[in-house]
């Protein structure tokens, strides 16, 4: 049996194999995956969730407004209790508060509509988290992911498609996106609601059904309203 030749030194290789070697990286399924998620994709399903982000985010500021929230949750208590570590943020004065919240609709109005889409969400995000940093007894799951989805929107181009920006400025292969950013925004929500099931797997839930059991009894409803 003839002895195994020695190994050449990196030097020795030829160029095109060490960067053959560096592409593919030492996980091969893992460079698969990154070569599919960079297959491009029709945009249409990312201007969709684009534009039911920024309606649920219109939706919410508009609740805030209609129900007196601004005042009642973040303007006339005189303690608010704070997250570890954001002792620092606290509520507006009025009536910036206010104002606050209405260049939030402003903002979700802008996402919905393609203007400046990515900057419209990136700062409707830091402008709710700095609202849900004011008081964590506030703290909801939905209103949580507002800001981790509006994060993430800033990030990928979810601007390409359906957008007042691209009707004004078309640009060749604009109507498209790799599907791996489709992949992350589906992958969002399903943290919120994994999330969300977990933290219920506690006996207030499991066995007290709280706080359903006091909510529900004091939400009005249609027949309710009717009979009043």
């Amino acid at each position: 049996m003839s002895a195994r030749a020695p190994a050449l030194p990196a030097a020795a290789l030829p160029a095109a194999v060490l960067i053959r070697a560096a592409r593919a990286g030492p996980w091969p399924a893992v460079d698969a995956l990154a070569r599919r998620a960079g297959r491009p994709v029709d945009a249409s399903a990312a201007a969709v969730f684009r534009i039911a982000f920024g309606a649920v985010g219109l939706a919410a500021v508009i609740r805030f407004f209609a129900h007196g929230w601004i005042d009642q949750l973040y303007i006339a208590p005189a303690h608010h209790f704070k997250y570890a570590g954001f002792e620092w943020v606290s509520a507006w004065p009025a009536p910036w508060m206010h104002l606050h919240f209405a260049a939030l609709a402003l903002l979700a109005a802008a996402v919905i509509l393609g203007i400046r889409s990515r900057l419209a969400v990136l700062l409707f995000a830091i402008g709710f988290t700095y609202v849900e940093l004011i008081d964590k007894t506030t703290y909801l799951n939905h209103y949580y992911w507002l800001s981790l989805a509006g994060l993430l929107l800033a990030a990928l181009p979810v601007h390409r498609a359906w957008t007042l920006d691209a009707r004004r400025d078309p640009r060749p292969g604009d109507s498209q996106i790799p599907v791996g950013a489709i992949w992350l925004l589906r992958a969002q929500i399903a943290v919120l609601y994994l999330f969300a099931g977990i933290a219920k797997l506690n006996p207030d839930w499991l066995l007290h059904a709280q706080p359903l059991a006091i909510w529900l009894p004091t939400t009005p409803t249609p027949l309710s309203s009717a009979r009043s």
